[in-house]
C-alpha cells in the first residue's frame, strides 16, 4: 500500500511533507515512550494512540477507528514543538492532526517495532497538532 494520498492536498507543499493523507483522530493513549536523545538529527516524542474517533481524513480511505497508530511529535528546534509535551500518560484521552502512513509504508524504529505500526508524522505546525489535558501543541 502506497503512502501516498488520493488527492494533492495544501499540506503537500512543505518541505516535510512524505505527500500523505492528512488525519486528524481522537484517541487514548496506549503507550508512552522515553525520549530519544537525538533521533536522525532531531528530537522526537513517542507515543501510540488507540484511534476512537476520526475527525477528519483528507486524502485517505483507510477505516482507522479501532486502530493503534504510532505518533512521533518533533521538539526541541524551530521546526518542531519548543519542547516536549508534559505528562504524557497512557490511558489519556488526546487528539492529533498529522500525515497518515500506513504500516506497510512506515519504516521502523527503535520504538516502532514488532509489529510496525501505521505512523502520524508531522504533528506540529504548519500541518500538525495534539491537544492534550485541554492544551494546543503545534
Amino acid at each position: 500500500m502506497s503512502n501516498r494520498a488520493t488527492q494533492i492536498l495544501p499540506h503537500h507543499r512543505y518541505v516535510h511533507s512524505l505527500g500523505a493523507p492528512l488525519a486528524c483522530v481522537q484517541g487514548t493513549i496506549s503507550k508512552v515512550f522515553d525520549s530519544p536523545e537525538n533521533h536522525h538529527g532531531a528530537n522526537h516524542q513517542h507515543f501510540v494512540i488507540h484511534i476512537d474517533k476520526v475527525l477528519k481524513f483528507e486524502g485517505g480511505t483507510q477505516n482507522l477507528v479501532g486502530t493503534d497508530v504510532f505518533v512521533a511529535v518533533r521538539f526541541g528546534d524551530n521546526e518542531g514543538l519548543p519542547q516536549e509535551i508534559p505528562g504524557l500518560q497512557a490511558g489519556q484521552p488526546i487528539e492529533a492532526q498529522g500525515e497518515y502512513i500506513p504500516e506497510a509504508s512506515a519504516y521502523p524504529t527503535e520504538d516502532n517495532t514488532n509489529p510496525v505500526l501505521p505512523v502520524l508524522h508531522f504533528t506540529h505546525h504548519p500541518v500538525g497538532y495534539v491537544k492534550y489535558e485541554g492544551q494546543y501543541y503545534s
